[in-house]
């Protein structure tokens, strides 16, 4: 640690590259028992320095661990850890005139969901915490240089109290109580495939949210309809009661500001564990699910949108490609998509579709005998029976839904009642068969990529050389000359979880098999981080912060399905392969469909 501290006081009025030091020269330092290993960050950058904390597990006295709770432990003690850094008011210092300086230690703040990071996990039987200090600079004489002065303060104050208070301060009870809260979820996550829900939403749960996502004050309890309400005894003797949604389709009706909206999007949430106090603890669903939204003007390539918009003299829907999709081609695509990747259970709030995708009621029907739509409603049955896959849907201004639903529930001031009976008996009949009769659609849809030579460099206009890029604006993601938007993935949730995308669509790219199934190779890759971590992901030369979430698998893909730019072919016969390896020559970036590849 003095030897830390030494470096850094060194660099005092000096140019901040000097700080390089840190990591290029017996970049690991100890204190307390706990290793300190100094990297960079980006190195535009260098007066930011990102120290990775190594704790052995025994300084922490827990009882025992299995690796299975790896998790949840790491969760746990980076939480810890941020309440110990947000404990410190580090010392700002400033001078008159031109000279003026700070300094700060950052670390990741963690939302509610538990999931899987590279800022905290556990590794060889140690914890690994992950932060970045961004040491005071001194602007003199218009040079910046580092006052290692205060640089050395931070480090043998703040950072040292820090690990020293979580060392001392470590509560092992209460983190077997988020053990326990874990392991319960967990374990009513494994039932809901065995008993055939969707879904499970506990009794007194807290679903609308409050400002920074907090459960609302005063917010009305979740209290489940009686036809649905089922008793979960758990392996412990933990006793739940809650409501059940099961497989198949299930809509959701209401008048305005009635709560439909806040119960999707909470049960839709509950994808991801959820912390103790965020009122969703036992908010429990299916991994494989997803959001279906019309997402006008997103990128289409080579999909076979044929069973909601068939074939015309114009237009091939069998292998369908656009730059600009309007909303009624995005939202069949995307329900392609999803399906075609693994997802079990489609959310569709009525307000974010497109209308004449959604529904047609026979007079519409009668009046355009020739419309290419064919409406979800009318596939919604044949894609549960068929492709097994289950839908929930929101809606406000059809009783057409209420033909197909198999549960249909009523929200008024945020309370749920099954009313599936009266309206059964309200709707009106109609008959949909001859939409469905003919050959059956193809719901799952291999989706591969062809690499050519490259898809990740651009050319510097300014220097003319040639780089890797990497970066994120918004919520787009740039990789090479090619764009990723993912503004309407509702299901990713934070930047972290974007971050850990961009890095996952770039492991994708740099793979240079020529052609490859992306929801295979994606699933290789997430076997790999559950086994290595995000270690062999991430790398500094790209102007990206480094912390990382693990999202769903189908988010990944969902976003790699948006590329923009490239050109798109429909098959690969032998003339076809000769063609794309002359087009190697010029770095043509595709994604291919292939029913028979070759």
């Amino acid at each position: 640690m003095n030897r830390l501290i030494s470096i850094l006081a060194s660099c005092d009025l000096e140019d901040i590259t000097s700080l390089r030091r840190l990591y290029k020269e017996n970049c690991k330092y100890s204190y307390c028992g706990i290793d300190i290993i100094c990297s960079e960050t980006y190195r535009d950058t260098p007066e930011c320095v990102r120290f990775t904390l190594h704790i052995p597990l025994e300084l922490l006295n827990l009882p025992g661990h299995n690796s299975k709770d790896d998790i949840v432990l790491a969760d746990f003690c980076l939480r810890e850890f941020v309440r110990q850094i947000d404990e410190i008011s580090l010392s700002k210092y400033s001078v008159t005139g031109k000279e003026k300086y700070t300094g700060s230690i950052y670390i990741y703040h963690p939302g509610p969901q538990i999931l899987l990071r590279n800022v905290s996990y556990i590794q060889d039987g140690a914890l690994e915490i992950v932060l970045r200090i961004q040491f005071p600079v001194l602007m003199k004489e218009k040079h910046y240089v580092v006052s290692g002065r205060s640089s050395s303060k931070i480090v043998k104050k703040d950072l040292a109290r820090a690990i020293r208070n979580f060392i001392q301060q470590f509560d092992v009870g209460r983190y077997e109580n988020n053990l326990v809260l874990f392991n319960r979820q967990q374990e009513i996550r494994a039932l809901l495939d065995e008993r055939g829900y969707i879904s499970f939403v506990a009794n007194d749960s807290i679903l609308p949210r409050g400002e920074g996502q907090l459960p609302l004050e005063g917010a009305v309890p979740f209290t489940s309809p009686k036809e649905d309400e089922v008793e979960i005894e758990l392996s412990d003797g933990f006793i739940l009661k809650g409501m059940a949604i099961r497989e198949g389709i299930n809509v959701i009706t209401g008048g305005g500001y009635s709560g439909k909206s806040t119960f999707l999007d909470s049960v839709l949430a509950g994808i991801y564990n959820h912390i103790q106090g965020d009122g969703r603890e036992y908010c429990i669903t299916r991994t494989n699910s997803c959001k279906i939204v019309a997402e006008e003007g997103r990128c289409i390539s080579n999909l076979d949108i044929s069973p909601f918009i068939t074939k015309t003299k114009t237009l091939n829907t069998e292998m369908f490609s656009t730059q600009d999709a309007s909303g009624s081609t995005s939202q069949a695509a995307n329900i392609i998509e999803a399906i075609s990747f693994g997802c079990k259970t489609l959310f569709v709030d009525e307000d974010r579709t497109a209308t004449n995708f959604m529904i047609k009621d026979a007079r519409m029907k009668s009046l355009i005998s020739d419309d290419p739509i064919i409406p979800f409603t009318d596939r919604i049955r044949q894609i549960y029976n068929e492709a097994k896959v289950s839908t929930m849907l929101i809606i406000g201004g059809s009783s057409e839904y209420l033909d197909i639903a198999d549960d249909i529930y009523l929200m008024t001031n945020y309370r749920i009642a099954n009313i599936t009976v009266k309206a059964k008996n309200i709707a009106k009949e109609k008959n949909i068969d001859n939409l469905l009769k003919g050959s059956k659609p193809h719901w799952i849809q291999k989706r591969y990529i062809y690499h050519g030579a490259m898809g990740t460099y651009i050319k510097d206009m300014n220097t003319q050389r040639i780089r890797e890029n990497l970066e994120i604006s918004g919520k787009t993601i740039i990789v090479g000359n090619y764009k990723f938007k993912t503004e309407k993935i509702d299901t990713i949730s934070t930047k972290a979880q974007l971050t850990a995308i961009a890095f996952l669509i770039r492991a994708v790219l740099i793979n240079h098999t020529p052609c490859v199934d992306i929801y295979e190779q994606m699933n290789q890759i997430y076997v790999r981080i559950s086994r290595e971590g995000f270690g062999f992901l991430y790398t500094s030369k790209f102007p990206l912060e480094s912390d990382m979430e693990l999202p769903n698998i189908q988010d990944v893909l969902f976003a790699l399905s948006r590329i923009q730019q490239g050109e798109w072919i429909t098959e690969m016969s032998d003339d076809d392969i000769a063609e794309a390896k002359a087009r190697e020559k010029n770095k043509v970036f595709q994604v291919v469909l292939l029913d028979n590849f070759r």
